[in-house]
């Protein structure tokens, strides 16, 4: 039986990504490694956001004054490596052949993130909290 699924794009590159109940537990971006760019981009704003503050600019000052008296222990440094003149690349680049068969493109909906097959009903919504489902208060 094909299991429920949801369809929802992705916050950062606005992909249509199609998640299945197993794996469904709130995503907001698609597997191609955007939650982690979006984390990247957060983290970069309170930085950013934190330096602007007194506090934060106490602790750059301080910081800095560190890196600068560590430069000044710094009396020597090393020469660089000598690269030898022998060495030659090859001039024909190596590209893959092309393969004459092209995988069977099936018309079943697949999970983006496990490779499930999904149910063509697709979900544009949150399944309820299973925890609360019985829950009548509200």
């Amino acid at each position: 039986m094909q299991t429920s699924s949801r369809l929802y794009q992705c916050l950062r590159c606005h992909a249509q990504v199609v998640i299945c109940t197993h794996c469904d537990h709130g995503q907001r971006y698609c597997a191609n490694g955007c939650s982690k760019k979006a984390r990247i981009a957060s983290q970069k704003r309170a930085r950013k956001k934190y330096q602007t503050t007194r506090a934060g600019r106490f602790n750059n000052a301080e910081r800095q004054q560190r890196f600068r008296n560590r430069q000044k222990q710094k009396v020597t440094h090393h020469c660089s490596l000598q690269t030898p003149s022998h060495d030659v690349l090859n001039k024909q680049l190596k590209t893959p052949k092309s393969s004459p068969f092209r995988p069977k493109q099936t018309k079943a909906i697949h999970c983006h993130h496990c490779g499930e097959i999904c149910s063509p009903f697709l979900r544009h919504d949150f399944l309820r909290d299973r925890v609360n489902q019985g829950d009548c208060r509200r």
